[in-house]
């Protein structure tokens, strides 16, 4: 029996395999994103913060950027992070349900957005380090070890520096211990060892914040929830999009049994994995009242449910689920390689996506053409994602012009403009009206720039005034985005030492 036991299912490599193999194809004939670009830049600009998160996404690609930059080696820590947790729900379920272990893994590894979500971005390590978190509490809930729970907060806090949204695991293993756990004191003595391990790396991100401007917060709490309204419409996406994510025959499966699969629950020791499932997405529910909840935000606590209905569904239950996930991730491959194939000109009716499409397709033959002006001016563009490309592509710095937006202002930390009064500057954009910038130079000319089927347009600045583009952009980035409260204390702040603060 014990020689069965951990003899591997052949059906798991089979899919282990494959999908590997189908997810290094995605991510070799898919251009670089415009999120993954701005990540780029992180990485080369290591620092133990960014503007927008924690900085461990950052790390994750300083290692990968000093062997290559090439789009399939950046993404290959997304590649092999899912598909190593895909291996170990087998590992983890194969003691206790042996004949389901296959099934579970089997179907989170067919998962669409395991398949084609190759992309590197924050959730790739919160995806790695909360998982493992989870997998050393559920040892530590079954154990009683103090180590299992300093373990699971060790991997939390690193958790919490690839996102914030790793609190929101503390939050469930503190409801899980308060609704599910009748074992006295033990429990909550354990989960002090979780906030001991999770602590070192709370208090580096509040000192890093501390001498940034108080950066992650601001915008984390103010700056991109700022003109939030109550909706019902937002509610109603994100349970749409939850409907997507886990997929109707498993809802299906859960509200038909829900009253069996309770009983079944309460009794199996799997059952804390169900809870890191709801907790988290039944909070989400609560603030898509407010807020649009976004599909990523929900990845890094998709493997739970996994490894949850091999505790409750019974085989027949997850043979119609892989049925029904196989075709379904199937046509999603083929969706996607239709769309690389057809693009760009499937957008072409619709103008502002074609120039998105394009932009990121052939950011290099836009690099190219504009390379001659490089010896005599400066490039900017007047977009956050638009110089992230074209940083990508040209590998160099590209800054931003004008206001930008709330989202992935790290380039305020990388550009200077004090340095640069008076020398030229090129800015590139997707609209022609760059007259607005007319009063930042002394003298400006403006050039169309044709790319596939559409226009762009530069902007040629010669003689940058910096003293009123201080007192118009600046002076309003520095309300809008560095306004920062009372209450908070600073230690440094670069745009005050550089700028002067809000007027």
């Amino acid at each position: 029996m014990e020689k069965r036991m951990f003899k591997t299912d052949q059906r798991v490599l089979i899919v282990l395999f494959a999908t590997l193999l189908v997810k290094l194809l995605v991510a070799h004939f898919l251009p670089i994103t415009g999120d993954e670009a701005y990540f780029i830049i992180w990485g080369k600009h290591p620092d133990y913060g960014f503007y927008d998160h924690p900085p461990m996404a950052g790390w994750f690609l300083t290692a990968m950027l000093a062997i290559a930059d090439a789009p399939l080696w950046l993404r290959l820590p997304q590649i092999l992070i899912t598909t190593l947790i895909g291996w170990s729900i087998y590992l983890l379920i194969r003691r206790q349900h042996e004949s389901m272990a296959t099934m579970a893994a089997v179907l989170y590894l067919l998962a669409p957005v395991n398949v084609l979500g190759v992309m590197m971005t924050t959730d790739t390590p919160l995806l790695l380090w909360a998982f493992f978190s989870a997998v050393f509490f559920y040892f530590a809930q079954r154990h009683d070890k103090r180590g299992w729970y300093l373990l699971s907060g060790l991997f939390l806090g690193l958790a919490f520096f690839s996102k914030f949204f790793a609190g929101l695991l503390g939050i469930a293993y503190v409801l899980y211990v308060l609704l599910f756990v009748r074992r006295g004191i033990k429990p909550w003595l354990g989960l002090l060892w979780v906030v001991v391990g999770t602590l070192p790396f709370i208090g580096l991100n509040l000192w890093w914040n501390y001498n940034h401007c108080w950066n992650n917060y601001l915008f984390n709490l103010y700056n991109r929830t700022s003109g939030s309204s109550f909706s019902l419409l937002s509610t109603l996406k994100y349970l749409v999009m939850l409907l997507y994510l886990v997929t109707p025959p498993i809802v299906y499966y859960f509200i038909k049994d829900s009253r069996d699969l309770v009983t079944r629950l309460r009794s199996d020791r799997f059952n804390l994995f169900m809870g890191l499932f709801l907790i988290p997405y039944g909070l989400f529910f609560l603030l898509s009242f407010w807020v649009s909840i976004g599909l990523h935000w929900l990845l890094s606590f998709y493997p739970f449910i996994f490894v949850a209905i091999a505790a409750v569904f019974s085989q027949q239950q997850m043979r119609r689920s892989f049925y029904f996930m196989l075709p379904f991730s199937i046509l999603h491959v083929v969706l996607f390689a239709a769309l690389l194939l057809l693009s760009p000109g499937l957008f072409k009716k619709n103008e502002n996506t074609y120039k998105d499409v394009v932009y990121g397709m052939y950011a290099a033959e836009i690099a190219r053409k504009i390379s001659v002006y490089k010896p005599d001016y400066i490039l900017a563009t007047d977009s956050y994602t638009e110089s992230a490309l074209l940083s990508y592509a040209t590998r160099e710095h590209v800054m931003v012009f004008g206001m930008g937006s709330h989202h992935a202002r790290q380039d305020d930390m990388l550009t200077d403009f004090r340095k640069l009064d008076g020398k030229n500057i090129l800015v590139l954009s997707y609209s022609p009206s760059l007259d607005v910038y007319q009063k930042y130079f002394d003298k400006i000319e403006i050039k169309p720039l044709a790319i596939a089927g559409t226009n762009y347009y530069y902007l040629l600045g010669r003689g940058f005034r910096y003293q009123t583009y201080r007192h118009e952009i600046i002076e309003k980035i520095l309300q809008r985005y560095y306004n920062i409260p009372d209450f908070l204390p600073v230690g440094q702040c670069y745009m005050y030492e550089r700028y002067g603060g809000p007027e």
